[in-house]
């Protein structure tokens, strides 16, 4: 799959000595196909679009590794979808408000020495990656908006931001 990338934060010391988690986030990335139905089977069902890529991307991540569902807190209660090391990860295809909950999750693990990377998953375009969506991707955390508030947001966090692209669309940067 075509994505496109934004790092906020990141000094090149950084992205050096993490550049192997960097790296297996791109390759989960890349080896997924992008369709405007895509669906992901699991023993017991099929599910599709955003919980599809969920599951699928996961399920990769895992593969390589990667440990699923981690939490930074119990209380309050901080869970991401993906760490590896001091990498922290967040796959979002909710409503946009949930930003704001990832970025405080962010720099809560920043803060608590929990993480020095956070990876933030989104469609570049909602209604492009979600074509058959409809109405139902409808104020859908994106690319664009989430560069925004977290270029904007007053603690600076380490921040790579992956936009997925749909095979069609079209992006000049």
């Amino acid at each position: 799959m075509r994505y496109v990338t934004k790092q906020l934060h990141c000094g090149d010391t950084l992205l050096k000595s993490l550049d192997s988690e960097i790296q297996e986030v791109s390759r989960t990335l890349n080896e997924h196909p992008w369709s405007p139905t895509f669906s992901f089977e699991t023993p017991n069902t099929t599910v599709q679009h955003q919980t599809a890529y969920n599951r699928s991307f996961s399920s990769s991540l895992y593969d390589a590794g990667w440990k699923l569902q981690p939490r930074l807190s119990e209380s309050p209660r901080l869970i991401g979808d993906f760490a590896k090391g001091l990498v922290f990860g967040e796959i979002q295809f909710g409503n946009s408000s949930t930003l704001y909950r990832d970025y405080y999750k962010f720099q809560y693990g920043l803060q608590n020495g929990l993480l020095s990377l956070a990876i933030l998953i989104v469609p570049h375009n909602e209604y492009e990656f979600f074509p058959t969506r409809g109405e139902s991707v409808r104020n859908m955390a994106n690319f664009t908006l989430a560069h925004r508030y977290f270029e904007v947001l007053p603690i600076s966090v380490p921040t790579i931001i992956y936009g997925l692209l749909a095979d069609e669309e079209n992006v000049t940067m």
